[in-house]
């Protein structure tokens, strides 16, 4: 995935850019470690608790009318609650930075017209229906692709746009792959995007939401052009 981040004003407005790529890294990184410490305990447990051919073991002195014995060991109970309870405060809280410039707030970033761009983006079963708001051509076109028949948003590269999302029916969510860019488009909310594409070509916009039938084919292509 191509990393981006653009500065207007000297906000930082990151989708898909080097803040998100070094959250993976920590969250896969404490995956493994979590994942080590539960499936090696789970593990270790099978083979040593099995019991041999023949046996019929009763550690637990089990009897017929009888509440079972009851194992407590203060120290372990309290480890495995506040052990995880600090690293998913420590996760949430490196995450908080990421995602609220994901969503940051238009006023912030600057002017429109002047630091980013709005562009329309509406989903419909099974098709996206794009909204240039009269910007020059250069800025915000839409076309038809001629190999595929797809729907083409063409863009300019370096430049900041606000992708404004809403839907006529169901929920779906615009998801352009390249950038890792995504956001649910609800019917009767308007939500909204940032992106600013850092290089040339033709890219798809998926829709991430199931959506009906033809969720799969509910796809567009984002053209970014100099």
């Amino acid at each position: 995935m191509v990393c981006i981040t653009a500065s207007t004003r000297g906000v930082t407005v990151a989708v898909g850019g080097e803040a998100y790529n070094e959250l993976f890294d920590v969250f896969f990184l404490w995956s493994g470690v979590v994942g080590v410490i539960v499936f090696g305990w789970l593990i270790h447990h099978s083979f040593l608790y099995r019991s041999k051919d023949g046996e019929v073991p009763n550690i637990d002195d089990i009897a017929v009318g009888e509440f079972p014995r009851h194992f407590h060991n203060t120290k372990l109970e309290i480890a495995w609650v506040v052990l995880p309870s600090i690293l998913i405060i420590y996760l949430t809280y490196i995450s908080l930075g990421p995602a609220s410039d994901v969503w940051e707030d238009p006023s912030v970033v600057g002017v429109e017209g002047v630091d980013y761009y709005e562009v329309g983006i509406n989903g419909q079963q099974w098709f996206w229906e794009f909204d240039c708001r009269n910007l020059d051509t250069d800025l915000c076109d839409v076309g038809v692709h001629d190999e595929t028949g797809l729907t083409v948003l063409s863009v300019k590269k370096d430049v900041t746009y606000r992708f404004n999302l809403s839907s006529s029916d169901v929920t779906h969510s615009p998801y352009v792959v390249q950038w890792g860019a995504k956001e649910d488009s609800v019917p009767g909310i308007f939500t909204s995007m940032w992106l600013t594409p850092d290089i040339t070509g033709e890219f798809f916009i998926d829709c991430a939401e199931f959506c009906g039938d033809d969720h799969a084919y509910m796809t567009a292509i984002l053209e970014v052009h100099e």
